[in-house]
């Protein structure tokens, strides 16, 4: 029997060694192919999560900061004051537009104080209706 498996591998030759080793680099070939495929789909979806996420993470900081923005029309610091004028424009009542007019008197810097103005006649002009 080993004899006769001996003389099979013999009789074929070169070309069973060729034929799997065509068949080994297919097979690699395929396999590196779908790896790539696998790993780009993968990335796409961790680019998606990961823009889901910051747009999340982003709204809830966002919301933070305009809560506490509330609290910072007479700040120290610009930009609070710039956020809470922002704030109160989206929140029309009467208290926020007595509030608007101390601020536009109070209000420093020449920037900021068109923005109280913009902010006050945005309320006056939702009250009005």
């Amino acid at each position: 029997m080993r004899r006769r498996r001996a003389r099979l591998l013999i009789d074929d030759g070169p070309g069973v060694f060729e034929r799997r080793r065509n068949e080994r680099r297919d097979h690699d070939r395929r396999m590196r192919r779908r790896r790539e495929e696998d790993a780009g789909a993968g990335a796409l979806a961790l680019l998606a999560a990961g823009f889901a996420g910051g747009l999340v993470l982003g709204t809830a900081v966002w919301a933070g900061m305009l809560d506490r923005s509330r609290q910072g029309l007479f700040s120290r610091q610009p930009v609070r004051r710039f956020a809470a004028v922002s704030y109160l424009a989206t929140r029309p009542s009467v208290d926020t537009a007595r509030l608007l007019r101390d601020y536009v008197r109070w209000e420093p810097l020449p920037l900021l104080r068109r923005r109280g103005r913009q902010a006050l006649a945005a309320v006056e002009a939702s009250l009005a209706r």
